[in-house]
């Protein structure tokens, strides 16, 4: 079997799986004929799109790196070095970080081709789709908000949005919805039948966050809320149309005006704006790329649609440490692990658009122990054709950002990367933290 088969006979499993757990469902036939013509021309042009246009990844690859603190040269160049080897051994198109530390980059690197065709090198500007980090980013604007007084976590969403389109979300609260304890499903779970499969093929382009509401509007919550925990990027997208209507300002500008402008994040946008520092997106497979299809992610802007750098994610982080920026107490109340109604903490430790673990070694790096447990505030994403990744650690002060143009099946397979650079950092910042044990 060839990798192109492999892939599509992956994709026609997947699609049996879940025409079969909608089938399950009481679905008017109409509707259900609509669906399935419009799902089977999805997978036909999916199909069509993962078996043709295959090309080998290049051997070599361009690179950049820019210090921005002089005494981190050595470790800068090491850090560099080590990117250099991820991208060429992990097979990415191209891959990017970014230090920080205490409010200011210290270095930030890029590897590879931002386009493989016209052989562009990526550079530390190169502009990713960051999937589900951009939750941590919408936990920025809303903080915003709640340090302006324009919003209440625990007030019912109904206050500030009175068009709420599903009966069952009148008494919901932000704080419930950034802490996926609200009971939305996931994509596989939605029954809003035709808003699962528009959100599957993603062709739609949507010019209002409140117009997204549309895709999951008819389904129905899966407990009672604050009961318990499930992952999902929808309660996050109605937060942000919940947030839009409490600033009388749409969600895109009030995300310019108070986090983008204040911290120059210059790259820091909806995926479909067009620029020019944009890479192109990848499938990649045993040494050969494809690009991914063309896809339109304003159904979840807030969830799941943006685009940054990795500098500019790394400010954003770092960002959360300047009190004129976010008041101490509304960070702590963002990295705080939400309890549910029974008095535990949720399984994940999410916050509010962030988790926040402890743990002895660093995320993706379990055969090398630290000298101590750890906290780490942060967020990953997986889109079309990109993956990101965003930690923090708040007792250093220290923030690591990263980004690829593909996506691989093990995020590990990603985000270990950022481990193996960030060790580099801490050999020169907080050489106790490390240890020559392994576990």
């Amino acid at each position: 079997m060839t990798f192109g088969s492999g892939l599509f006979s992956l994709w026609a499993k997947l699609c049996l799986k879940s025409w079969k757990r909608h089938n399950q469902r009481t679905i008017p036939m109409k509707k259900r004929v609509v669906s399935v013509a419009v799902l089977l021309l999805a997978g036909a042009v999916v199909a069509w799109d993962m078996l043709s246009g295959w090309t080998p990844l290049a051997a070599e690859a361009a690179h950049q790196s820019k210090v921005y603190q002089a005494s981190f040269q050595a470790t800068a160049e090491q850090a560099m070095a080590e990117l250099r080897q991820s991208q060429q051994q992990g097979q990415f198109p191209a891959l990017t970080a970014a230090v920080a530390w205490r409010g200011q980059v210290l270095w930030a690197g890029a590897a590879g081709y931002a386009d493989i065709a016209s052989q562009k090198s990526a550079s530390i500007d190169s502009q990713f789709r960051i999937g589900s980090t951009s939750k941590a980013v919408t936990a920025a604007a809303l903080a915003r908000a709640v340090a302006a007084g324009q919003v209440d976590l625990d007030a019912p969403i109904s206050r500030y949005k009175t068009d709420l389109p599903n009966s069952q979300w009148q008494d919901l609260t932000l704080r419930q919805l950034m802490s996926h304890t609200a009971g939305f499903p996931g994509y596989d779970g939605n029954t809003d039948w035709i808003g699962a499969v528009r959100t599957w093929v993603k062709w739609g382009e949507f010019h209002d966050v409140h117009d997204a509401l549309d895709l999951f509007d008819e389904s129905k919550l899966l407990y009672p809320a604050g009961s318990n925990f499930h992952y999902s990027s929808f309660d996050v997208n109605l937060a942000s149309a919940v947030l839009q209507s409490a600033v009388k300002t749409p969600f895109l500008q009030y995300l310019d005006a108070q986090v983008s402008k204040p911290l120059g994040l210059s790259s820091l946008a909806a995926s479909e704006q067009p620029s020019p520092h944009q890479v192109s997106f990848y499938m990649t497979h045993d040494g050969y790329a494809k690009k991914h299809r063309e896809v339109n992610l304003s159904q979840k802007w807030a969830g799941g649609g943006l685009a940054a750098s990795s500098v500019d994610l790394a400010l954003l982080g770092s960002a959360w440490f300047n009190s004129d920026f976010i008041p101490a107490a509304i960070q702590q109340q963002f990295w705080t692990p939400q309890k549910l109604k029974n008095g535990e903490v949720n399984e994940q430790f999410y916050a509010l658009g962030w988790r926040n673990f402890s743990q002895n070694h660093l995320f993706c790096d379990k055969g090398n122990a630290l000298s101590r447990t750890v906290s780490f505030v942060h967020h990953g994403g997986v889109s079309d054709g990109a993956q990101s990744w965003l930690v923090i650690y708040p007792e250093l002060q220290l923030v690591v950002a990263m980004n690829t143009n593909t996506v691989k099946e093990n995020y590990c397979d990603f985000a270990k990367h950022a481990a193996s650079i960030t060790r580099q950092f801490l050999q020169q910042i907080a050489p106790d933290w490390l240890s020559s044990a392994t576990l």
